[in-house]
């Protein structure tokens, strides 16, 4: 069964995503905190509106403890990441992922560490169980 995509999230939705994803679940305030140092109601009000649009898009989830609404990610960072690369490679690239990963490769973008965890990738069966986290560099 295919997965559905992902909603497209804006960048100030992708910081408090950041947040969820390092920190876990949250109240409204501890992500104003977060996010906002210095900020007060408009900004405590701003991050509500970005959690309850991530909460439609039903990358998030929030449940009531006591007095507040705490929030937490449901979807990996993987799983966005790939949502956002296939939306790029169907706009730009007629759904092809080659090119992108052609232009990172030729432009050099791609370190010595990341060209070899590609081939390894390339080497696995499609679907193989690989280690959970993202590679990174």
């Amino acid at each position: 069964m295919k997965k559905r995509p992902l909603a497209a999230i804006t960048d100030a939705e992708l910081r408090v995503m950041e947040e969820l994803w390092q920190r876990g679940e949250a109240t409204i305030r501890n992500r104003r905190d977060a996010l906002y140092p210095q900020g007060g109601n408009s900004k405590f009000a701003t991050v509500q509106k970005l959690l309850a649009r991530l909460a439609a898009k039903e990358l998030v989830h929030r449940r009531k403890d006591e007095a507040n609404w705490v929030f937490q990610a449901v979807v990996a960072r993987d799983d966005l990441i790939g949502g956002e690369l296939r939306r790029v490679a169907d706009r730009l690239s007629g759904n092809s992922m080659a090119p992108l990963l052609t232009y990172l490769v030729e432009t050099g973008e791609l370190t010595a560490k990341d060209r070899a965890h590609l081939r390894n990738l390339l080497d696995e069966e499609p679907g193989a169980k690989r280690r959970s986290e993202t590679h990174r560099s």
